[in-house]
């Protein structure tokens, strides 16, 4: 494994984006959120982070892993997040969904263009010798 600066506490662990600790706060921090939001559907982060307790930063986080959303569907003008690539307003992400889809394409299209691996030959004598191979193998004393 590799040592890794986790993306919300910034401290060093071993594993992925976020250290452990982080991510099961974060998810604590979701579950209070999402209840509180079930009941104020309109309510804006400030409102949302004194009722729950929860840090306008872990608030924010959660927007841009697209765990929340904010605002309606309808419009965006008053959005609070913005598309990391051309600036439009947001409701969630770090992407509108023109820039999400530019990406996506090119990287299909990366992938596609790439030289496709040579398939390793299988067949019966293939499957003889490996098993025979196996077995073989001991532990030194």
């Amino acid at each position: 494994m590799q040592v890794r600066q986790c993306e919300f506490c910034r401290k060093p662990h071993l594993g992925n984006r976020l250290c452990s600790e982080c991510l099961v706060k974060l998810d604590e921090d979701f579950i209070l959120v999402r209840e509180y939001l079930y009941d104020h559907d309109r309510a804006g982060i400030e409102e949302v982070s004194e009722a729950t307790g929860v840090t306008r930063k872990s608030i924010f986080y959660l927007l841009r892993e697209e765990r929340l959303l904010v605002g309606d569907e309808n419009g965006c003008a008053n959005s609070i997040l913005i598309c990391e690539s051309c600036k439009k307003p947001i409701h969630t992400g770090r992407l509108c969904p023109g820039c999400k889809k530019e990406v996506l394409t090119a990287l299909h299209q990366s992938v596609s263009a790439a030289r496709p691996l040579k398939p390793i030959a299988y067949d019966d004598e293939f499957e003889e010798q490996s098993i025979k191979g196996v077995a073989k193998l001991q532990l030194k004393n």
